[in-house]
C-alpha cells in the first residue's frame, strides 16, 4: 500500500509561515530590552559566578578526599580511583581553565 504524504504536506505549508513570522517577531521585539532593566540580572549572575569560582574548587578537594579514603579502604581500585581522581581534578579547575583560556587579560 502506498503512504500517502498530503497531511506532511499541510504541516510543512503551515509551520513554515509561522516560524517565519514568530523570528520576525522575536527580532524586532529585542530592542525593547534595555541595560537599565538588566542590572539586578546582571548583578545577581556576577555573585553567581564569584561565588561559584569559591564553591567548586572546595567541593572537588571534598570529593578527592572521599576518594582517597576510598582508595586507602580497598572500596575502589587504583585505575578506578586515577580515572575518577583526574575527572575531579580537571572539573575543580574547570572555571580557573575557562578564565585562563578565554580572557584576553
Amino acid at each position: 500500500m502506498k503512504q500517502l504524504n498530503v497531511f506532511q504536506t499541510i504541516v510543512r505549508d503551515k509551520i513554515t509561515p509561522i516560524s517565519a513570522a514568530l523570528t520576525v517577531f522575536f527580532v524586532n521585539s529585542s530592542a525593547y530590552a534595555q541595560v537599565e532593566n538588566l542590572r539586578n540580572a546582571e548583578r545577581a549572575l556576577n555573585g553567581l559566578k564569584g561565588d561559584l569560582g569559591k564553591i567548586i574548587p572546595i567541593a572537588a578537594g571534598v570529593i578527592l578526599l572521599c576518594l582517597a579514603i576510598a582508595y586507602a579502604g580497598r572500596y575502589i581500585e587504583k585505575g578506578t580511583f586515577i580515572r575518577w581522581a583526574i575527572g575531579v581534578v580537571i572539573a575543580g579547575s574547570a572555571s580557573q581553565l575557562s578564565t585562563l583560556l578565554f580572557t584576553g587579560n
